[in-house]
């Protein structure tokens, strides 16, 4: 009798050992499994900071837009003389659905104030032409009326550290 306890407490040694073994090798397994992954995480992370540094973040060194936009709102001279003659204005034609081309001449412009009249009325500067939001050399001014549906579009751009009107749009109606 003394025997067999003594072999059944070698043999719940013996197992609780193998289990202990496996258990240890499960945790090996899992430590070098996420170290891996780790070290891939790393490579990819190291090659993208790569890729991000190689390519140049190009900086625009232009004047203030609001500040720009403020004198361009309120100083007739100022205006004329930071548009691009002659001016592209296209203009919609709802009836034929088509956009025609207006070139206008220094002469023939009208000062703008820009000034919102009415609570129907909204504006909207975004800091490209496209809308999405990255750093550019560019500026779209968006003026819309709510209850009057006038849109207009008003495309600035950076030229040589100053603000430039480009190209108007507008939808005709």
């Amino acid at each position: 009798m003394k025997n067999i306890v003594i072999l059944i407490i070698i043999i719940l040694f013996y197992s609780c050992d193998k289990r202990e073994k496996a258990e240890i090798t499960n945790f090996k397994n899992k430590i070098d499994s996420l170290t891996n992954e780790l070290n891939t995480y790393k490579k990819s992370n190291l090659q993208f900071k790569n890729k991000l540094n190689s390519k140049s973040i190009k900086e625009y060194n232009n004047e203030d837009f609001n500040r720009f936009f403020f004198s361009f709102m309120t100083d007739s001279v100022f205006q004329k003389n930071r548009i691009i003659f002659p001016l592209k204005y296209y203009t919609t034609d709802i009836n034929l659905m088509k956009d025609t081309v207006i070139h206008i001449q220094k002469k023939d412009w009208i000062h703008k104030p820009f000034y919102i009249n009415s609570a129907s009325e909204r504006t909207q500067i975004y800091d490209n032409f496209d809308l999405s939001l990255r750093r550019t050399n560019q500026r779209l001014l968006h003026w819309y009326g709510v209850e009057t549906g006038g849109n207009s579009k008003y495309y600035f751009e950076g030229i040589k550290g100053k603000w430039f009107l480009i190209k108007k749009w507008d939808s005709g109606i």
